[in-house]
Protein backbone atom coordinates (compact mmCIF):
# COMPACT_ATOMS: atom_id res chain seq x y z
CA UNK A 1 0.00 0.00 0.00
CA UNK A 2 1.04 4.01 -0.51
CA UNK A 3 3.15 5.49 1.90
CA UNK A 4 1.50 8.76 1.04
CA UNK A 5 -2.12 7.97 1.92
CA UNK A 6 -4.69 10.19 0.51
CA UNK A 7 -7.57 12.23 2.66
CA UNK A 8 -11.24 11.61 2.18
CA UNK A 9 -11.06 15.46 0.49
CA UNK A 10 -8.37 14.33 -1.58
CA UNK A 11 -9.91 11.33 -3.16
CA UNK A 12 -12.86 13.74 -4.22
CA UNK A 13 -10.02 16.26 -6.12
CA UNK A 14 -8.41 13.14 -8.15
CA UNK A 15 -11.30 11.35 -8.68
CA UNK A 16 -14.78 11.67 -10.47
CA UNK A 17 -17.25 11.36 -7.65
CA UNK A 18 -20.61 11.56 -7.44
CA UNK A 19 -20.23 12.96 -4.25
CA UNK A 20 -23.91 14.05 -3.51
CA UNK A 21 -24.89 10.23 -3.62
CA UNK A 22 -21.91 9.35 -1.78
CA UNK A 23 -22.50 11.42 0.98
CA UNK A 24 -26.53 10.48 0.51
CA UNK A 25 -25.75 6.59 1.68
CA UNK A 26 -23.19 7.57 4.13
CA UNK A 27 -26.32 8.86 5.89
CA UNK A 28 -28.09 6.18 5.09
CA UNK A 29 -25.41 4.12 6.56
CA UNK A 30 -25.92 5.97 9.32
CA UNK A 31 -29.81 5.48 9.94
CA UNK A 32 -29.34 1.62 9.26
CA UNK A 33 -26.97 1.28 12.10
CA UNK A 34 -28.47 3.52 14.10
CA UNK A 35 -32.21 1.64 13.52
CA UNK A 36 -30.12 -1.50 14.20
CA UNK A 37 -28.57 -0.47 17.43
CA UNK A 38 -31.65 0.79 18.94
CA UNK A 39 -33.78 -2.68 17.51
CA UNK A 40 -30.99 -4.26 19.82
CA UNK A 41 -30.09 -6.23 16.24
CA UNK A 42 -26.44 -5.29 16.39
CA UNK A 43 -24.70 -2.77 17.31
CA UNK A 44 -20.63 -0.91 16.65
CA UNK A 45 -18.02 1.06 17.87
CA UNK A 46 -16.66 4.58 16.99
CA UNK A 47 -14.10 3.40 14.78
CA UNK A 48 -15.89 0.42 12.95
CA UNK A 49 -19.07 3.31 12.29
CA UNK A 50 -15.72 5.15 10.38
CA UNK A 51 -15.08 2.53 8.07
CA UNK A 52 -19.34 1.95 7.29
CA UNK A 53 -18.98 5.94 6.51
CA UNK A 54 -15.28 6.11 4.51
CA UNK A 55 -16.45 3.07 2.30
CA UNK A 56 -19.29 4.52 1.08
CA UNK A 57 -18.26 7.59 0.69
CA UNK A 58 -15.40 6.29 -1.77
CA UNK A 59 -18.01 3.03 -2.55
CA UNK A 60 -18.18 4.35 -6.33
CA UNK A 61 -14.79 5.78 -6.74
CA UNK A 62 -14.07 2.51 -8.83
CA UNK A 63 -16.37 4.54 -11.52
CA UNK A 64 -13.04 6.20 -12.73
CA UNK A 65 -11.90 2.57 -14.36
CA UNK A 66 -14.99 0.91 -15.40
CA UNK A 67 -18.75 1.19 -14.45
CA UNK A 68 -19.39 -2.40 -15.04
CA UNK A 69 -16.50 -4.20 -11.91
CA UNK A 70 -16.39 -0.37 -10.34
CA UNK A 71 -17.08 -2.10 -6.70
CA UNK A 72 -13.74 -4.32 -7.45
CA UNK A 73 -12.11 -0.93 -8.66
CA UNK A 74 -12.97 0.59 -5.46
CA UNK A 75 -11.17 -1.66 -3.68
CA UNK A 76 -8.14 -1.69 -5.92
CA UNK A 77 -7.95 2.19 -5.61
CA UNK A 78 -8.63 2.30 -2.08
CA UNK A 79 -5.61 0.00 -1.51
CA UNK A 80 -3.79 1.50 -4.01
CA UNK A 81 -3.87 5.36 -2.84
CA UNK A 82 -4.48 4.27 1.33
CA UNK A 83 -6.50 6.37 3.17
CA UNK A 84 -5.16 8.70 5.73
CA UNK A 85 -5.88 8.09 9.43
CA UNK A 86 -6.30 4.30 9.10
CA UNK A 87 -3.77 1.49 9.25
CA UNK A 88 -3.00 -0.96 6.32
CA UNK A 89 -5.15 -3.27 7.75
CA UNK A 90 -8.00 -1.01 8.14
CA UNK A 91 -7.67 0.21 4.92
CA UNK A 92 -8.17 -3.41 3.90
CA UNK A 93 -11.41 -3.58 6.06
CA UNK A 94 -12.83 -0.56 4.12
CA UNK A 95 -11.93 -1.63 0.86
CA UNK A 96 -13.38 -4.69 1.35
CA UNK A 97 -16.37 -3.40 2.61
CA UNK A 98 -17.19 -1.05 -0.30
CA UNK A 99 -16.04 -3.88 -2.33
CA UNK A 100 -19.21 -5.65 -1.78
CA UNK A 101 -21.65 -3.04 -2.50
CA UNK A 102 -22.88 -4.83 -5.10
CA UNK A 103 -23.01 -8.19 -7.01
CA UNK A 104 -21.52 -11.01 -5.29
CA UNK A 105 -21.44 -11.87 -1.24
CA UNK A 106 -17.88 -11.60 0.41
CA UNK A 107 -16.24 -14.99 -0.17
CA UNK A 108 -12.82 -16.60 1.12
CA UNK A 109 -12.24 -18.96 -1.44
CA UNK A 110 -12.69 -16.74 -4.10
CA UNK A 111 -11.88 -13.40 -3.01
CA UNK A 112 -8.27 -13.02 -1.95
CA UNK A 113 -8.14 -9.72 -0.10
CA UNK A 114 -11.36 -10.75 1.75
CA UNK A 115 -9.40 -14.41 3.01
CA UNK A 116 -6.32 -11.80 3.99
CA UNK A 117 -8.17 -11.07 7.04
CA UNK A 118 -8.96 -12.88 10.06
CA UNK A 119 -12.50 -14.35 10.63
CA UNK A 120 -13.50 -11.64 13.07
CA UNK A 121 -13.34 -9.24 11.00
CA UNK A 122 -14.81 -10.87 7.44
CA UNK A 123 -17.51 -11.09 9.90
CA UNK A 124 -17.37 -7.28 10.29
CA UNK A 125 -16.69 -6.62 6.28
CA UNK A 126 -19.71 -8.88 5.88
CA UNK A 127 -22.40 -6.86 8.06
CA UNK A 128 -21.07 -3.35 7.44
CA UNK A 129 -20.99 -3.82 3.42
CA UNK A 130 -24.51 -5.27 3.78
CA UNK A 131 -25.50 -2.35 5.48
CA UNK A 132 -23.69 0.11 2.63
CA UNK A 133 -25.74 -2.25 0.09
CA UNK A 134 -28.76 -1.82 1.18
CA UNK A 135 -28.24 2.22 1.82
CA UNK A 136 -26.67 2.41 -2.10
CA UNK A 137 -30.39 0.97 -2.99
CA UNK A 138 -32.30 3.20 -0.80
CA UNK A 139 -30.62 5.78 -2.63
CA UNK A 140 -31.83 4.26 -5.95
CA UNK A 141 -33.50 7.78 -7.44
CA UNK A 142 -30.46 9.85 -5.89
CA UNK A 143 -33.23 12.53 -4.90
CA UNK A 144 -32.50 12.75 -1.43
CA UNK A 145 -35.75 11.50 -0.12
CA UNK A 146 -35.55 9.77 3.34
CA UNK A 147 -35.74 11.74 6.65
CA UNK A 148 -35.92 9.12 9.05
CA UNK A 149 -35.96 5.26 9.23
CA UNK A 150 -36.04 2.70 11.84
CA UNK A 151 -36.57 -0.87 12.36
CA UNK A 152 -38.35 -3.66 14.60
CA UNK A 153 -37.16 -6.99 14.71
CA UNK A 154 -39.05 -10.10 15.83
CA UNK A 155 -38.54 -13.24 13.74
CA UNK A 156 -38.44 -10.60 10.46
CA UNK A 157 -36.54 -6.96 10.32
CA UNK A 158 -39.25 -4.06 9.32
CA UNK A 159 -37.81 -0.68 8.36
CA UNK A 160 -40.51 2.00 8.59
CA UNK A 161 -39.09 4.77 6.27
CA UNK A 162 -40.26 8.65 6.42
CA UNK A 163 -40.04 10.22 3.81
CA UNK A 164 -40.41 13.77 2.57
CA UNK A 165 -43.81 12.95 0.74
CA UNK A 166 -42.59 11.33 -2.17
CA UNK A 167 -42.90 7.70 -1.57
CA UNK A 168 -39.58 6.05 -3.92
CA UNK A 169 -39.67 3.26 -5.78
CA UNK A 170 -38.01 0.69 -3.22
CA UNK A 171 -36.74 -2.08 -6.28
CA UNK A 172 -33.13 -1.18 -5.73
CA UNK A 173 -32.90 -1.27 -1.92
CA UNK A 174 -35.51 -5.01 -2.58
CA UNK A 175 -32.77 -6.01 -5.01
CA UNK A 176 -29.70 -5.12 -2.42
CA UNK A 177 -30.95 -6.55 1.02
CA UNK A 178 -29.92 -9.82 0.25
CA UNK A 179 -26.55 -9.79 2.04
CA UNK A 180 -28.22 -8.13 5.01
CA UNK A 181 -30.57 -10.84 5.13
CA UNK A 182 -28.09 -13.53 4.62
CA UNK A 183 -26.05 -11.86 7.47
CA UNK A 184 -28.65 -11.14 10.06
CA UNK A 185 -30.73 -14.48 9.20
CA UNK A 186 -34.01 -12.73 8.61
CA UNK A 187 -36.09 -11.20 5.99
CA UNK A 188 -36.51 -7.60 5.22
CA UNK A 189 -39.26 -5.67 4.90
CA UNK A 190 -39.68 -2.09 4.33
CA UNK A 191 -43.02 -0.22 5.50
CA UNK A 192 -43.84 3.57 4.58
CA UNK A 193 -44.97 6.03 7.80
Amino acid sequence: MNNSKLKIDEFFDKYIIDIEHSQEVAKYCQMISNALTTANICSYNDRELSYLQTAALLHDIGYNVEKKAHHKHSLDIILKEGIDGYTDEEILIIGNIARYHRNSFPDVHSHKMFAMLDEKKQSLVSELSAILRLADGLDKPHKNLILRLRAESEKSLKFYIKTIGYKPSLKAAENKKDLLEKVLNKQISFIFE
